[in-house]
């Protein structure tokens, strides 16, 4: 498992794609899925850090079977809104990108804050992950971890 706190300000996001994308590989995972997962990543750090007060966090979770979890955490209780932007739009569209490449994703309020997770099938991967619990990654789970 990876576990980040990460300072709110520009430098964090390029941390968490960069410590991200390391740990992916380390794992097994085929490049084209860590460029996926590091985007969604990217956009989940980005919001809590735009959008949200307190500490920010993120961890990451390969599980045996081939599933990755990605978690961010915030100080803000206001949960994320999914909005439909133009296509020309500058901003807006960070939620809608985390929905089309996730196989699944939500938000949760916590007693400091809210978590924001996707979760993401990985092939090839699930041998090298570090054991768990849990051989699969089913979506009504997630909230309780």
């Amino acid at each position: 498992m990876l576990a980040l706190r990460l300072a709110t300000d520009p430098t964090a996001a390029a941390r968490a794609r960069r410590t991200v994308a390391e740990a992916l590989r380390g794992w097994g995972v085929p490049d084209d899925t860590v460029d996926d997962i590091v985007l969604m990543a990217d956009e989940l750090v980005t919001n809590a850090i735009e959008h949200a007060g307190g500490p920010v966090w993120l961890r990451l979770r390969l599980r045996r079977g081939g599933c990755v979890i990605c978690k961010v955490g915030d100080g803000s209780r206001e949960a994320p809104l999914l909005r439909h932007s133009d296509s020309d739009a500058e901003n807006g569209r960070g939620l809608a990108l985390v929905a089309a490449l996730a196989d699944a994703f939500g938000s949760r309020v916590t007693a400091t804050g809210k978590v924001v997770w996707f979760r993401r099938r990985v092939r090839g991967a699930g041998d090298q992950a570090p054991m768990t619990d849990v051989d699969y990654c089913p979506v009504d789970r997630l909230s309780a971890q």
